[in-house]
């Protein structure tokens, strides 16, 4: 009996040895020390869409952690997180569209978004990268890696550049227009759409409709309109350039910056106009 008990003892102190190895390598660093909160991919998460021209504030689209945590926002430092720009606190478990204040400083092309466990003083974050083995509040880490993601916030080129001359549209208005308008005249360089939007305060609004053009001189063409969509007293009329795959309307909204039929702009000055319908 008392050798079994030698036996199991050995083979739990082995197994011991090899959890404590097995963690002390999912923590270590290539210098050796630990490196952060050990977490599952189902117990820690995060996505984080890019937003283009970001300021004052980000949004974290979703994150998931163990317990309470906190979002934090750091300046890209070649790769690395530099100066520490947002700090949120979040609770345990599923929050989503989370805005994150950001310092009024000149940001870098992208930012750095991590998840940091809260584990000291709840409420307060107690994270100091220089003393990384002290502070409560250390990044989680998932397979391996810091759970982190790189979010672009400088403004890509926007819009498909035309001559004088080359791209241009004429509307008048049209009181009382419900199921369509009609486009005097629209000029384009290549195949290329008309695009009608709601007005929001002086922005594209939803889109209510489109008509794809020629290149070259089009006239009196006629955009049909969403019935379903009340109509705001004037709508935004453009025209996009057809680049992607030609005959289908591949311009988003919220993603307009990825999308391939962006509106012409000639001389600085997107190429649309407004019409009253109202």
């Amino acid at each position: 009996m008392k050798r079994f008990l030698n036996t199991l003892g050995v083979v739990l102190g082995v197994l011991f040895t090899l959890s404590m190895t097995v963690y002390a390598f999912a923590n270590a660093s290539s210098a050796g020390k630990m490196v952060g909160v050990v977490a599952t991919a189902k117990s820690a998460s995060i996505e984080v869409m890019d937003q283009p021209g970001a300021k004052g504030t980000i949004t974290v689209a979703g994150v998931h952690v163990p317990g309470p945590s906190w979002i934090a926002v750091h300046l890209d430092d070649n790769g690395m997180p530099g100066k520490r720009i947002g700090l949120q606190a979040i609770p345990a478990g599923d929050s989503s569209n989370v805005v994150v204040k950001i310092d009024d400083v000149a940001l870098t092309d992208k930012l750095i978004v991590a998840v940091h466990a809260d584990r000291g003083i709840i409420g307060a974050f107690e994270f100091d990268k220089t003393k990384f083995d002290s502070s409560p509040d250390k990044p989680y880490f998932v397979g391996g890696m810091e759970l982190a993601m790189e979010v672009k916030v400088a403004t890509p080129p926007f819009g498909v550049n035309a001559s004088d001359g080359e791209a241009s549209i004429t509307v008048a208005d049209q009181p009382g227009a419900r199921g369509s308008i009609t486009v005097a005249k629209a000029v384009a360089p290549t195949g290329a759409w008309i695009v009608v939007h709601l007005d929001d305060n002086g922005k594209p609004g939803a889109r209510v409709g489109f008509a794809q053009i020629a290149a070259g001189t089009n006239t009196n063409v006629i955009v049909k309109l969403d019935p379903a969509i009340a109509l705001t007293d004037k709508l935004l009329v453009a025209v996009h350039a057809d680049r992607g795959v030609i005959g289908t309307l591949e311009f988003d909204m919220m993603d307009k910056y990825n999308s391939p039929d962006q509106p012409f702009f000639v001389n600085g000055a997107e190429v649309a106009t407004a019409v009253r319908v109202k």
